[in-house]
């Protein structure tokens, strides 16, 4: 069962930053608070607020996956004159603090972001992380979505598909999303990063549920694959060897990936079926 939002809290309960980052909660270890750059404006308090209440409007499956992958927002922070100014959310699981080695070649205890998954085995075991097969590859990519398929099927577009929004468990291959907070319903402000450009909608478009989609096909190649340049990443995922043993995968992530028509993009849903598939 998910947790049940609590209620709103004051923002000066909290030594928090004036503006941007992730504090503590006094007395609360299992919570950390995220302070927005801005407050909200009044149409962003009311999604954020829906997206609150949205777990316990789901059938149990779907909220059981946002509860375990997912860092959903549990409350509202809101300064003096009521306005919102941030939210409450769990705090990641400790099983996603990994031990890495520096480039210094120091020690520094961090959350393990998807960003590492986008890597040869070569560059992971340098920095003191396991070689990964493609199985538990594909492994970790399923989980990641499972959360996602449960905010398409719900309407949610979370645009900022990238290197930074996940977290990764090398031990047991679960997978942890993470800024759920800036969801939108439909669609939403499109979140530029270079080399996450969907080539076939324009710059001053909103992102949509197609936007996602190849945003989302882009990142599990990039896992699956360990190459970054998305280049190299179309060339791996259409001519080389790494998803022999799952043509259907590989057919898949082309689909998503090169469909001529946003429209022909399949659903996260059916990327979630063929990984269940190949795990």
């Amino acid at each position: 069962m998910a947790q049940r939002p609590v209620e709103d809290m004051d923002i000066s309960l909290l030594a928090a930053p004036a503006r941007g980052g992730v504090v503590d909660v006094p007395g609360q270890e299992r919570l950390v608070a995220k302070i927005f750059r801005a407050p909200c404006r009044p149409d962003q308090s009311e999604h954020l607020r829906q997206l609150i209440a949205l777990p316990h409007l789901m059938g149990a499956s779907d909220r059981d996956i946002v509860t375990s992958g997912s860092c959903w927002p549990l409350a509202v922070l809101t300064d003096g004159d009521g306005a919102v100014v941030g939210c409450l959310l769990p705090k990641a699981p400790a099983k996603f603090l990994v031990d890495l080695t520096a480039p210094s070649g120091r020690s520094v205890v961090r959350y393990l972001e998807i960003d590492w998954l986008a890597n040869p085995d070569a560059v992971l075991e340098k920095r003191g992380l396991p070689a990964q097969s493609l199985r538990s590859r594909t492994e970790v990519c399923r989980g990641l979505a499972a959360v996602a398929a449960v905010l398409e099927r719900h309407g949610l577009v979370y645009s900022d598909w990238s290197y930074s929004n996940s977290f990764w468990s090398s031990e047991d291959c679960s997978a942890y999303v993470i800024d759920i907070d800036g969801c939108v319903p439909a669609s939403g402000p499109n979140l530029h990063q270079p080399g996450w450009e969907d080539p076939l909608t324009s710059g001053g478009d909103d992102a949509d549920t197609y936007v996602d989609r190849y945003r989302f096909a882009l990142l599990v190649a990039r896992c699956l694959t360990g190459r970054r340049r998305a280049e190299h990443v179309m060339s791996a995922v259409r001519d080389g060897t790494e998803l022999d043993a799952f043509p259907d995968l590989r057919d898949m992530l082309l689909r998503m990936l090169l469909s001529p028509e946003r429209r022909e993009r399949p659903s996260i849903q059916q990327l979630l079926g063929v990984l269940r598939a190949s795990c």
